[in-house]
């Protein structure tokens, strides 16, 4: 039988994934893109995020609004642990610092977001913003900078959430790289000594038909070691945004909780920000290598992101040496001042009295304006239970679900909190390590789920999400339905065509609809 003799046991894909999410399994996506054209008329929109991961959907949704729209987005967010909800709060921080250079905060945010191990000036980095958080706290529990409301938390789990930024910002020991190697160990048991050909494998066979533009170096990397990005130097620093708490059964001491890294050591965190882009200059290929990889579209991404919604307010002179290098030039650090200077600040303090005299809507204020406009409330606990809450009856536009717990919330549960005409969305396995069958499969257990909770499948932006998030790869590159060995020419051709569910990044069904159908 399995796991006997010679034959060694392989561990199914989900005992790589996890059972807590640190990072999202799709790409990030403005919600409110898909809301039917009556709910985009709202001022105020509702959006619930059932176990996001992260904080993708919500720096998409900054991104997305422009300042000329009138209107105010709440967005909630379910997450099955606190350190998730206290991770957000770090992640989002970070993205938000105007007091950082883009580039900085974009390093910073990388390395945080999905390193195991993180850069000394990191984790100091990532320490000075869970302590001021747990300041903030202290000061007014519910309602935390930028843009957070913790007033639907109980006071117990904002406890545990402050217990959490404490833990973040101590030196309390947490051995991330031997934490890693124990979960590849677990996961791949007797084929541990065969990692790098396991490794080549699973990106040969899987991701590189979905994402090749994750370098297969960058992968392996980070299969190894739970690194993702390195630019700053070598990253010799725990993350401990990544640990997280599970429930156990000690032989002698009954039932504890153990923390550790109980998340994703298969599938990696590029594919929230890493793999699709609008510019098409980071897929150009040469000799049929791609010029750019995933950790580039990460920072392309990203930047535009980080310059709309709070754009650094802190002007940095750079030089660069003969070697192309650029280098920060100091002017106090010589203790040099000339009377040019002098007069350049003289005129600098007018213009800034000036500005103060007739405050106007500029770059500075662009932090606080989104968060006027966009709300975030953590939600925790049985989801039953929330489904209940007369609170929330009747009051999402639109509802994200997660592939992690799909199957636990695609019920009729979810008409008591929907709107009218509300869009409900789940992701798919289209990125995960799994054959085409099985992706098939979830995306038909999803629809028979849908179907028996009185939803209707909404096919036109099942393919305008497919269409959006297409990989731009040659034909010969692209994943086919899998025949015969004698007609794998044949099969070729048939393109993704026979498998279009497999290539769905994100299911839709309308809820509670009225006659007029959803719109685009």
């Amino acid at each position: 039988g399995r796991g006997r003799g010679n034959m060694a046991y392989v561990q199914p894909v989900s005992v790589g994934i996890g059972q807590h999410q640190m990072w999202g399994f799709s790409p990030s996506f403005n919600p409110l893109k898909y809301l039917p054209e009556k709910s985009k008329q709202k001022k105020e929109i509702n959006v619930l995020l059932i176990n996001p991961a992260d904080i993708r959907h919500v720096l998409e949704t900054l991104h997305g609004i422009e300042r000329s729209e009138e209107v105010k987005v709440n967005i909630y967010i379910w997450e099955d642990t606190l350190e998730c909800i206290a991770r957000h709060m770090i992640l989002t921080r970070i993205a938000t610092d105007q007091g950082l250079s883009t580039e900085a905060r974009i390093q910073t945010f990388l390395e945080a977001y999905g390193n195991i191990e993180i850069h000394k000036k990191t984790s100091e980095s990532v320490s000075n913003y869970a302590k001021q958080m747990y300041k903030d706290m202290a000061k007014d529990a519910e309602k935390v900078a930028p843009n957070f409301n913790l007033s639907r938390l109980k006071y117990k789990e904002r406890d545990e959430i402050e217990d959490v930024l404490k833990f973040i910002s101590s030196e309390t020991k947490f051995n991330a790289k031997e934490l890693w190697d124990n979960r590849s160990r677990h996961y791949l048991g007797a084929r541990y000594d065969a990692l790098g050909n396991i490794v080549d494998w699973d990106y040969s066979m899987r991701m590189k038909d979905y994402a090749p533009i994750i370098h297969k170096l960058h992968y392996r990397r980070w299969r190894a070691r739970g690194i993702i990005v390195e630019r700053q130097g070598r990253c010799t620093e725990p993350n401990r945004t990544l640990a997280s708490s599970i429930g156990a059964r000690h032989r002698k001491r009954g039932p504890v909780t153990v923390r550790g890294f109980w998340s994703d050591i298969v599938v990696s965190p590029y594919i929230s920000f890493g793999v699709h882009t609008r510019d098409m200059s980071l897929y150009v290929r040469s000799q049929r290598q791609y010029k750019k990889h995933s950790v580039d579209v990460c920072e392309h991404n990203l930047t535009k992101v980080f310059e709309k919604i709070a754009p650094c307010n802190v002007k940095e002179n750079t030089e660069k040496t003969p070697d192309g290098e650029e280098i920060e030039i100091l002017e106090a650090a010589s203790g040099i001042e000339t009377e040019t200077r002098k007069e350049e600040e003289s005129k600098e303090r007018k213009t800034h009295d000036k500005d103060k005299k007739e405050p106007k809507s500029n770059e500075a204020d662009s932090a606080s304006y989104w968060a006027q406009h966009v709300e975030v409330s953590f939600l925790f606990g049985d989801l039953k239970k929330i489904f209940g809450r007369s609170r929330y009856q009747e009051l999402f536009d639109l509802i994200f679900v997660s592939q992690h717990i799909a199957h636990d919330c695609f019920s009729a549960d979810l008409n008591k909190i929907a709107a009218q005409n509300c869009v409900i969305v789940s992701e798919t396995v289209k990125y995960l390590p799994v054959k085409l069958p099985e992706k098939k499969l979830f995306v038909q257990k999803l629809n028979e789920l849908g179907t028996k909770a009185s939803w209707v499948n909404i096919p036109s932006l099942d393919k305008k999400a497919m269409k959006y998030y297409s990989f731009p790869m040659p034909e010969e590159d692209r994943q086919h339905e899998p025949g015969e060995l004698s007609s794998a020419r044949q099969e070729q051709k048939t393109n993704q065509d026979s498998y279009p569910e497999c290539m769905y990044p994100f299911v839709f069904f309308s809820c509670n609809s009225v006659p007029e159908s959803a719109g685009e």
